[in-house]
């Protein structure tokens, strides 16, 4: 069985080589054949269908462009995670009206109107509503971004103006801030609709509890309503495989924070003990061997 692991051509630290590694050694002891490929190298034409290419098997989809993974499907390949899967993940606002659509607990959201490079956020009538309903202190999340990163805390109207005016034009989202679990959630790995692994994460000086923020983790054991949570999660985004970050809601009751389609799993083996990627690897071939 052979696949491709499609990689961002501008992402090589040792953060990201270290997971590429590990899904390599993973589908090796699977007896399973992984080539890395980025962007780069896949160049071709549009619409060409990768006619150049010995196809593989099976895609694993490590990054998030969009274009590319879609163009893969065209071209007749399974992709693990799909793009549509990807691109809902990868935009929080995407994120935020799949999981109520579904009617998955997460925060109450407000979405930011649509603005232009050369405008901005020139006029904030719309922020009013938001501000009625959340109250401060309020979230606001550019609709792209990784690692706890383009996430703020506004505590007042005039941070808040500050936040967004430094966004530019960017989309955004305004969340409730969820007090109960402030500096803390739970990293739910879930792969072929089974959460494999899960951690508890907390940092006592952020309200962020990303490892990369200086979050510190330590393994848990899941509630079974926590559990559903993330498994309805992936199941509202159709994904194969995800880390969802699972928050604590009144009297522990749980609030789905962020999904994220390629999750870096490292601090979780570390953890846990649990290697994400060999769970990824086994799913990928009962799928292909066996179909959806």
């Amino acid at each position: 069985m052979r696949g491709w692991l499609i990689v961002n051509p501008f992402l090589d630290t040792l953060k990201f080589q270290e997971i590429y590694g590990m899904l390599c050694a993973s589908a090796e002891a699977e007896n399973m054949q992984l080539e890395m490929k980025t962007a780069a190298e896949l160049m071709c034409p549009s619409g060409d269908d990768f006619k150049g290419f010995v196809l593989p098997d099976f895609c694993i989809f490590w990054d998030k462009d969009v274009y590319l993974a879609k163009r893969l499907e065209a071209a007749g390949l399974r992709l693990f995670n799909s793009a549509d899967a990807v691109a809902k993940c990868d935009n929080k606002i995407l994120t935020a009206m799949a999981l109520d659509a579904a009617k998955v607990p997460t925060p109450v959201t407000f979405i930011s109107p649509k603005t232009f490079e050369a405008m901005g956020y020139s006029r904030l009538q719309f922020f009013d509503a938001a501000e009625k309903a959340l109250g401060y202190p309020m979230v606001l999340k550019e609709a792209y971004g990784s690692f706890g990163q383009q996430v703020y805390l506004a505590h007042d109207r005039e941070e808040a103006e500050k936040i967004i005016a430094a966004m530019g034009y960017k989309d955004f989202i305004m969340q409730k801030f969820i007090a109960s679990s402030s500096g803390r959630d739970i990293r739910v790995n879930v792969v072929g609709g089974k959460a494999v692994a899960s951690m508890l994460r907390y940092n006592e000086n952020d309200f962020r509890s990303n490892i990369s923020n200086g979050g510190r983790m330590k393994p848990c054991t899941l509630t079974p309503a926590q559990e559903e949570a993330a498994l309805s999660a992936c199941r509202a985004l159709g994904l194969d495989f995800a880390g969802v970050d699972v928050m604590f809601g009144e009297q522990d009751a749980p609030i789905i924070c962020e999904v994220n389609s390629n999750p870096h799993f490292k601090s979780t083996l570390q953890a846990t003990g649990v290697d994400l990627s060999r769970h990824i690897m086994q799913h990928i071939r009962q799928v292909i061997t066996c179909g959806d």
